[in-house]
């Protein structure tokens, strides 16, 4: 237990060392885009999911090949975890947030190992938080 407090800790520490006040917002913000996506699509078809998917990048004006190939990564890295088919729209939309969220700390100036202790700990507090419940 005391690794994965000191991870939260250290990506507490990361997220208040570099970023503003208005970056952090951003951050709530993303995270509450991604809990409305899945509070309106609780059990998502995949056709469903790769619309929000393919929208959410036209509006950042990513590539269609672009698009094309991040669905393609995403499918492939949801079969190699051994997800059913049936969950693996909901990991799609979940690797939608981790993409926005690594990509926003990437634009603030993070590095990988910075942005990996980050989303460790988040995974960390997130399931700390559901075991609370």
């Amino acid at each position: 237990m005391t690794q994965q407090s000191d991870v939260k800790d250290q990506a507490k520490d990361i997220l208040e060392e570099t970023l503003d006040r208005e970056a952090v917002i951003v951050l709530a913000r993303i995270s509450e885009e991604m809990q409305l996506l899945f509070l309106a699509h609780p059990e998502p078809e995949a056709d469903k999911v790769k619309e929000i998917v393919t929208g959410f990048f036209l509006e950042n004006r990513k590539s269609e090949q672009f698009i094309d190939d991040w669905i393609k990564t995403s499918e492939e890295y949801s079969r190699t975890r051994g997800l059913s088919h049936l969950d693996q729209p909901k990991a799609m939309l979940s690797d939608l947030g981790v993409f926005r969220f690594m990509n926003f700390l990437k634009d603030k100036g993070l590095t990988d190992e910075q942005i990996t202790i980050v989303l460790t700990g988040a995974v960390q507090q997130a399931a700390s938080d559901q075991q609370c419940e």
